[in-house]
């Protein structure tokens, strides 16, 4: 049980946003007809899917116009306006997904018993026998392929080329993939003018076809071509041209265990900063270890997570734990973020989490947790522990509305990333925090169907019985959500802060968009360009490895709230007790 516990944490993903995409939903197995509502990447037209940055400096949304003003003020930083940004879903025409009673009920009286009778005991029966009379598969090799040794030259610290005198401002790894295509759309939509990039991957066919298309948006307003640079990740003779004339590599390649190890240790080595999509955790505190002190020496700014896997949360604990301190003279003790959210998944999340799945990626042991490790190489004193419920509750009154809600599949994930930040904050010594997440929902029908269709899937997908059928039914890599689809998702973030002495805050962040695609690929975006543009900005200065928010603060919130985003906070009551508002 204890196997099949920590692969279904990993693979919850692959089934849950599809519950949050649909208005009518039957049973957990009819869900599973996937192929319904996804299309290749090329069927996609994105032209009018972005929203438009007209310039780098058009960031602080500036007007001499009374009412823009007001519909713009959301996009300020520090906007204490939290119910604009909690209506915004609404003005925009988001709605939750709602479910149907018969639904529900076919759930309850089909669902439940086929998992308890079939899908559950095949699952326990196979993944006992796999335990005991487990035998290593030619695959296993995979997982230490990228540790190999290779003979690689670099040069010296002092040699390396300042960023300030490279070709490329940003260049992008993965493009011809679903999310790396969003990003690429993206930047040749909204940045084209004005700065020079480049596109590249292992087939020059797919990224000359890709580039063709991005030249269909472009037109003659490029500042520069958009060059295609040939890299294959598992040859590391061919990584150098990819990191070392670029400020910032933006990768969007994964599984990163497979595909991303080679190059984080370029990146490292050259000086280079990195943003990527991963939400692998495990790999990212491998990646700590190996090259945090490279970084370091070298000036590389490496910053893993950077896409729905876990921007959106970690930039609340870092909005509620800054308010705390700079308004309330406090320490951040509790953060608790409540979820609504619409969206859908790709092939290649799926297959990213079918490899753990089949345990092609195995974690090595440390001495201690490496997101503990700090920027000397001692252990953080600040510790986080997740407490975020693992069954439908209600939410906590004392924070707004008593709504329904059940656990969100990648709250572990978004945990690991605010444990991250919270030992990186220098403002705390040996503060301990606690985190909790869940999905708020409209009712109980909604939360027990989106809570329940996750267990089904993963305890099915555990054995080969009903897990093969399955795996057919699942979009292939470079299939994704329709835009239809993505047009109508959204995610917003409601999170709640309380201090040691007893003070609270509140927070609100909107993402107009489906989050785990269009939405990511806007956040991998900003957050390349933050690094390689906006340097003077940043909270740090040196190298290393770095969460999102400890990395770029408010400068990457200012980035996201510029093209699209809406973020508001305020303080609800002072260490006095004194209340000043209620969610």
């Amino acid at each position: 049980m204890q196997v099949i516990k920590k692969r279904a944490a990993v693979i919850q993903s692959i089934v849950a946003f599809s519950f949050l995409n649909r208005s009518s939903l039957a049973f957990v197995p009819t869900a599973f007809h996937f192929h319904t509502t996804t299309t290749l990447t090329s069927q996609i037209k994105l032209h009018d899917s972005f929203p438009k940055v007209h310039s780098k400096t058009s960031l602080n949304m500036n007007t001499d116009n009374d009412d823009a003003d007001k519909k713009t003020q959301f996009n300020l930083v520090h906007s204490n306006d939290v119910e604009a940004v909690r209506n915004a879903p609404k003005l925009d025409g988001k709605r939750p997904t709602k479910m149907t009673t018969s639904t529900f009920l076919l759930t309850v009286m089909v669902g439940v018993p086929l998992w308890l009778t079939v899908a559950m005991p095949l699952t326990v029966v196979y993944q006992a026998g796999k335990k005991v009379f487990s035998v290593s598969s030619p695959e296993d090799s995979d997982a230490v392929a990228e540790t190999l040794v290779h003979q690689e030259t670099f040069p010296e610290t002092h040699e390396l080329k300042p960023l300030k005198d490279r070709t490329y401002d940003v260049v992008l790894l993965g493009g011809t993939g679903f999310t790396g295509r969003l990003a690429a759309m993206y930047l040749a939509e909204n940045y084209n003018k004005n700065i020079r990039w480049a596109i590249a991957g292992r087939s020059k066919d797919k990224l000359d076809k890709l580039l063709k298309e991005l030249k269909g948006i472009t037109g003659d307003s490029a500042k520069h071509d958009i060059d295609v640079i040939l890299v294959d990740t598992s040859k590391p003779s061919t990584l150098h041209a990819l990191a070392n004339d670029s400020r910032c590599v933006i990768t969007t390649a994964g599984p990163f265990w497979k595909y991303g190890s080679n190059v984080v240790e370029f990146c490292a080595r050259y000086g280079t900063n990195y943003v990527d999509i991963t939400g692998e955790t495990g790999w990212n505190k491998e990646m700590i270890m190996k090259w945090d002190v490279k970084a370091q020496e070298t000036g590389a700014k490496i910053v893993s997570l950077c896409g729905n896997d876990s921007i959106p949360w970690d930039m609340t604990y870092f909005k509620l734990a800054q308010m705390l301190r700079d308004d309330c003279k406090d320490e951040i003790a509790e953060v608790r973020c409540y979820d609504e959210m619409k969206g859908g998944f790709s092939g290649g999340t799926i297959d990213t989490a079918l490899s753990f799945l089949e345990n092609k990626y195995i974690q090595p042991r440390f001495d201690f947790d490496p997101y503990y490790k700090k920027v000397d190489g001692s252990k953080s004193r600040n510790k986080a522990k997740d407490i975020s419920s693992q069954f439908i509750s209600k939410r906590n009154k004392s924070d707004g509305e008593e709504k329904w809600a059940n656990p969100f599949v990648m709250s572990s994930v978004n945990a690991e990333v605010v444990k991250r930040s919270h030992a990186l904050n220098d403002s705390l010594d040996g503060q301990a925090l606690t985190y909790a997440e869940s999905v708020v929902q409209v009712g109980f029908k909604e939360a027990f169907v989106t809570w329940f269709a996750p267990i089904f899937g993963v305890t099915a997908l555990l054995n080969p019985v009903t897990g093969f059928p399955m795996k057919k039914l699942l979009p292939k890599p470079g299939e994704g959500p329709r835009e239809k689809d993505m047009k109508y998702g959204y995610l917003l973030v409601s999170g709640v802060g309380e201090g040691v002495k007893g003070s609270k805050v509140e927070s609100e962040l909107y993402f107009p968009s489906d989050p785990g695609y269009r939405d990511t690929a806007r956040m991998i975006s900003e957050a390349g360009l933050c690094l390689a543009l906006d340097s003077e900005k940043l909270p740090v200065q040196g190298g290393g490895f770095f969460s999102p928010s400890v990395a770029m603060g408010d400068a990457l919130l200012q980035r996201l709230c510029s093209t699209g985003c809406k973020f508001a906070s305020r303080v609800v009551a002072t260490q006095d007790g004194k209340l000043h508002s209620k969610l």
